[in-house]
């Protein structure tokens, strides 16, 4: 089909009118093709023409269809970028970016001729004061780092770099197996941040006295950067990256640190937030802190090479002990335990309210639920048989008790006291025991499906701990939880009904946890063992690893029995061994109320022998 005469008698349209269409054509088009048609240029009579000059972001700045008129935008600042520096941008601030980065690089390539020669070694040498101690201070005002144009760490012009240079520089000339650095000063330093020093726990991390005094470091965050990535959550970290032998701190005339002073509450706030990044510190600002202190030494984690791996991997490794099923101090301990196991569990499933006859009066009871899936092998295992148990309902009954979840569900101090029951408060104990804490169905006949440990709490053997480990199934849905639960047990006062029922002990403490199903099948097999290959069990030597003394000066009769009252007065209330309360008293100037002040604050960084 054609539209109009033939080819040959056609007439070339007039450039205003070849790209418009004839309104007889339109007649034969579809509606949609014609609105498709009629859309675009606002002005149809004028040609399209594309423009001239290059590629399109340099027609940005140019005329602009009809809105420009004909009229030249303002000339543009900086052709390369016009967004980094728009009509109007003073010179000075259109250069700085590019002024400082070229800098840079002319200080990285300063840097890096220079780390090759011996003069920056020698120049290092010179700031060694003493074997061990290195003063980094002022170096803003160096007469070698001036005469060679190097900035120095804490100078804006410094490279990112800078910092990890200057540490590896000193690592590699100043230290050696023999001779560690312990003590560095990098006080007047101009450091507003401490990015530059993010590789010094890893290249320096034996230093045990820190000056980082009259530095304008905006920030207490800012101390981030001498932790590991652990730490800076909160976590004991094993990993390298960390100042673990820190023992001493100066950062007076820091900007955050006079900030904080000036607060209300700002000088116990500041030093609760320096010993929560750094809790092995001794001296903070040149005062010695009033904390207990153990004769044990903070190792830091150090990176070894292949060479140091090498004789390290070839030694036999040894365990001091087997795996065990179990673990009880002697039989005393575990027939108590096993008899009160063996009464109080019937109890709790069938019936709670005889039940509350086991905990002491001023006894306290929690239950949390950890409903983070487990990822052990031992739950892999156990998903192939999932189909041969009841479907498993959610942890909504555990949750909304509410738990005792400090992470979760419990993160106020009112809810921690809500969570913590007592049968101080017996009509809501027994309201929760029997109508919020799902009923269950323990497995009282295996005694596979158990695990328990049990050990003397303190010295005088009248009170134990029992954690127990086990499953039990949900009632009514018959869901399967495991179960970790972990109980402080005395003897039964005289004239309480536990006494009057003989039952062998009282709970002091209840604190139960419930997991997703573990399984029992192998979960406490007695055929496990560590021995394999060139592992052995080799028990430790006595008195091998001894506990240092405590040398008591010597005093009257009088004195030498008012000490030996306080040490068990210490002894009782925090629960270490007569040594180490000896120990902490002696550092706390024999101050009952003071030495355990101080021991709750780290409490969490004793070790486990002084409990022993």
């Amino acid at each position: 089909m054609s539209y109009g005469p033939p080819s040959s008698q056609r007439q070339t349209p007039p450039p205003a009118d070849r790209f418009r269409t004839h309104p007889s054509r339109l007649a034969n088009l579809p509606p949609s093709f014609v609105r498709h048609l009629q859309s675009g240029r606002r002005n149809r009579d004028a040609p399209y023409a594309k423009p001239d000059g290059g590629s399109l972001a340099s027609r940005i700045s140019g005329p602009s269809g009809s809105s420009a008129k004909g009229k030249r935008r303002g000339a543009n600042l900086n052709p390369s970028n016009s967004r980094r520096a728009p009509e109007g941008t003073p010179d000075i601030l259109k250069d700085s970016g590019s002024r400082a980065e070229q800098i840079r690089r002319q200080q990285h390539s300063k840097l890096s001729e220079v780390i090759r020669g011996e003069e920056i070694k020698n120049w290092l040498r010179s700031r060694l004061v003493a074997p061990g101690v290195v003063n980094m201070s002022d170096l803003a005002n160096d007469p070698w780092l001036k005469e060679h144009g190097i900035a120095p760490p804490g100078s804006p012009e410094a490279p990112a770099n800078a910092g990890h240079v200057f540490w590896k520089l000193i690592q590699t000339t100043l230290e050696t197996p023999e001779s560690r650095i312990v003590t560095m000063s990098l006080a007047h330093n101009g450091f507003k941040s401490l990015h530059q020093l993010s590789k010094l726990p890893i290249c320096l991390p034996y230093i045990r006295a820190l000056d980082l005094s009259n530095n304008p470091i905006a920030k207490s965050d800012e101390l981030k950067h001498l932790q590991s990535p652990g730490e800076q959550k909160g976590k004991a970290s094993s990993a390298a990256g960390s100042l673990k032998s820190l023992v001493e701190l100066k950062l007076e005339g820091t900007k955050f640190r006079e900030e904080m002073l000036q607060r209300p509450d700002g000088g116990e706030k500041y030093q609760h937030d320096i010993l929560r990044r750094f809790p092995g510190l001794l001296i903070l600002d040149s005062v010695q802190l009033n904390r207990i202190v153990f004769p044990l030494e903070r190792k830091p984690i150090v990176k070894r090479t292949e060479e140091e791996r090498k004789p390290l991997a070839a030694r036999a490794f040894t365990y001091p002990i087997d795996v065990t099923t179990a673990f009880e101090e002697n039989e005393a301990c575990k027939s108590a335990v096993m008899d009160f196991c063996g009464r109080f569990f019937p109890l709790w499933d069938n019936n709670r309210v005889e039940a509350m006859d086991f905990y002491h009066p001023e006894a306290t009871i929690s239950i949390s639920a950890n409903t983070l899936p487990s990822r052990s092998a031992q739950a892999t295992e156990l998903a192939k048989s999932r189909s041969s148990r009841p479907q498993p309902v959610s942890f909504e009954a555990w949750v909304t008790l509410p738990g005792r979840n400090f992470f979760r569900s419990c993160t106020t101090v009112e809810q921690r006291v809500k969570t913590l029951k007592s049968p101080m408060d017996q009509a809501e104990l027994l309201r929760w025991l029997t109508k919020s804490v799902p009923d269950t169905k323990h497995p009282l006949e295996d005694a596979s499906k158990w695990s328990i440990d049990a050990w003397y709490f303190d010295t005088n053997n009248d009170r134990i701990s029992a954690v127990i480990q086990g499953e039990f199934q949900e009632l009514p849905s018959m869901t399967y939880r495991s179960f970790t639960r972990t109980f402080i047990l005395a003897a039964p006062p005289p004239g309480t009904p536990a006494a009057t029922k003989g039952y062998p002990c009282v709970i002091l403490s209840d604190t139960m946890v419930v997991h997703s199903y573990l399984g029992s099948t192998g979960s406490w097999d007695n055929k496990a063992t560590l021995v394999k290959g060139d592992i052995s069990i080799v028990p430790p030597a006595v008195g091998a690893v001894p506990i240092p003394a405590v040398t008591v000066t010597a005093a009257p009769g009088d004195e030498a029995a008012q000490k030996a009252a306080m040490v068990e007065q210490v002894r009782q209330r925090t629960g270490m061994n007569a040594q180490f309360s000896e120990l902490c008293l002696a550092q706390n100037g024999w101050d009952v109320e003071r030495a355990v002040v101080n021991f709750q604050e780290i409490r969490a960084t004793i070790p486990p022998e002084a409990f022993q």
